[in-house]
């Protein structure tokens, strides 16, 4: 079943905080799919936002959508979730979507969630309440991404790749080859396209830290190793980081002058977009 991975409170306040939203041109290609490339002003039915987290995806569908439910297993997300009057949100696993009637969804989505998920049964269900013939099934993810300093691009991917390495869930990894190795499990092959987004944030390092104190395997880092274990980590990459961005070598790694949001950064993360329609009974 799907796994409850972001469930602490102080973690679903930083994913919420920190996770970055998604570009206006992966909803587009979305809506130019289902409608068939058809200009028009209709809004899609009914969405199902599965693995919604605190909902970044949620609203942004609930702008071109009727009615919008999202789906997380963790109730403290769900507490979190950013509300919309077309949006319910649901504590709920995706692998049961027993209270949704058959042919009965034209869209569902899976954010950045599909590896979270046990994969195969939650296809079964999303084949079965998808509307034939019209109801689409929409993936997509994001892999690390890369910064815009070379220098602490290399340190941000030894970090991951490292230091991080044996505190991450396996599924994890299938995101960094962007689904590919799922591609074989996705249905109604007959309909399937692919996008790549190019996706570039502009942010700040205080911010870049928040996402990254957000991700699954620092938190495991964390519950594994102590608090004091985590903040010394963290206080090392921040200094690191510092280091790449900021001409003018800091004190110390803890420097409270320090204001990490006037540091100006950018994130480069290439989304890969997976869109089919169900084109059956």
């Amino acid at each position: 079943m799907s796994h409850d991975l972001f469930n602490d409170e102080e973690h679903t306040a930083k994913y919420r905080l920190h996770r970055p939203g998604y570009p206006k041109k992966l909803y587009e290609i979305i809506l130019d799919y289902y409608f068939r490339g058809k200009i028009t002003n209709e809004r899609i039915p009914l969405a199902l936002d599965v693995g919604c987290g605190s909902g970044q995806a949620t609203v942004d569908l609930s702008l071109f959508c009727e009615r919008v439910i999202g789906l997380d297993v963790s109730a403290n997300q769900i507490s979190r979730a950013m509300p919309n009057d077309n949006i319910e949100y649901r504590c709920h696993t995706a692998e049961n979507l027993s209270f949704l009637q058959s042919n009965s969804v034209d869209l569902i989505t899976a954010a950045t969630t599909l590896h979270w998920l046990d994969i195969e049964i939650f296809l079964e269900e999303a084949k079965r309440v998808l509307k034939p013939n019209t109801g689409v099934l929409a993936v997509w993810t994001y892999a690390l991404g890369t910064l815009d300093n070379p220098i602490a691009d290399a340190i941000y991917h030894e970090f991951h790749h490292v230091l991080l390495f044996p505190y991450w869930n396996v599924k994890r990894w299938l995101a960094d080859d962007y689904y590919e190795s799922l591609v074989p499990l996705l249905p109604f092959k007959s309909t399937l396209r692919h996008a790549t987004i190019e996706h570039r944030t502009e942010t700040t390092l205080g911010h870049f830290l928040g996402f990254i104190e957000s991700l699954s395997g620092c938190q495991t880092y964390r519950k594994q190793n102590g608090e004091q274990a985590y903040e010394d980590m963290l206080a090392t990459l921040r200094q690191k980081l510092i280091q790449c961005y900021v001409k003018t070598k800091l004190r110390n790694s803890t420097d409270e002058t320090t204001d990490f949001d006037s540091i100006k950064m950018s994130v480069s993360s290439p989304i890969r977009l997976y869109l089919m329609r169900k084109n059956h009974m």
